[in-house]
């Protein structure tokens, strides 16, 4: 399920407006013609009978030949081969990936199947630290994510959280560093949502590896690159 943008891209941002609305028909009426949902059938798992066995090109060719097209529901093309041509395009156009999946392959139910592979985007911008919220369970006492920000203009624009892409030694070095540019002023020109947060001063700064944005320029979907370290660069103070 996606709904998609003016462009027709998938927009996820867009789709969270349709979510968790259960307990609401009434507003779920009204998203309805506000945000319409658009189903995307990419494989079938059952005609006439199970045919979860055959493999990855018989199910496509079975689901080719339903014809299901309609309004708000449509059959994706699928390209076979050519698979870095895919990703440039993908990358160009601003979609989140390509999921490849091996021709051979069957259906597994309820099940990340090897044979299916999620390849993403990625983006890469450069930013600063201003802010971290506290681990919880086996994190306690050590940074869970930190709030970056970029600049513009002068001011810095808070961006996003980011909470993975560190080993224990290097989230156990950026805790004390954290803990050295401690200060009580907010260093974001907005302040960011949630509680909890701990600010600091801005001469830490990194690259961000990110999926997409959302419409107020927050990344999603982010982390920092394998082997990346945050660098104190105190000049970015002056």
């Amino acid at each position: 399920m996606v709904a998609l943008d003016d462009l027709g891209l998938s927009d996820f941002e867009r789709l969270q407006q349709r979510m968790g609305l259960a307990s609401s028909p009434s507003k779920a009426a009204r998203m309805v013609e506000r945000v319409p949902a658009h189903l995307m059938l990419f494989d079938v798992v059952h005609i006439d009978g199970p045919v979860t066995d055959l493999p990855c090109t018989e199910r496509r060719g079975l689901l080719e030949g339903l014809g299901l097209a309609g309004p708000v529901w449509s059959t994706p093309v699928a390209i076979v081969g050519h698979g870095t041509q895919a990703w440039e395009v993908a990358r160009d156009a601003g979609l989140e990936g390509l999921l490849a999946k091996r021709l051979t392959s069957r259906y597994e139910l309820g099940v990340r199947s090897k044979a299916w592979l999620k390849i993403e985007v990625h983006r890469l911008a450069d930013v600063v630290i201003g802010g971290w919220v506290p681990g919880r369970g086996r994190l306690k006492g050590l940074p869970g994510a930190v709030l970056v920000g970029e600049r513009c203009e002068g001011l810095l624009h808070y961006a996003g959280s980011v909470g993975t892409g560190w080993s224990e030694a290097e989230r156990a070095c950026l805790a004390e560093l954290l803990r050295i540019a401690a200060t009580e002023v907010c260093p974001f020109a907005e302040i960011p949502p949630g509680a909890g947060a701990r600010r600091v001063l801005p001469p830490l700064v990194g690259e961000d590896r990110y999926s997409t944005r959302t419409r107020t320029g927050r990344e999603r979907r982010t982390t920092t690159r394998t082997g990346a370290s945050w660098t104190p660069c105190y000049s970015s103070t002056r």
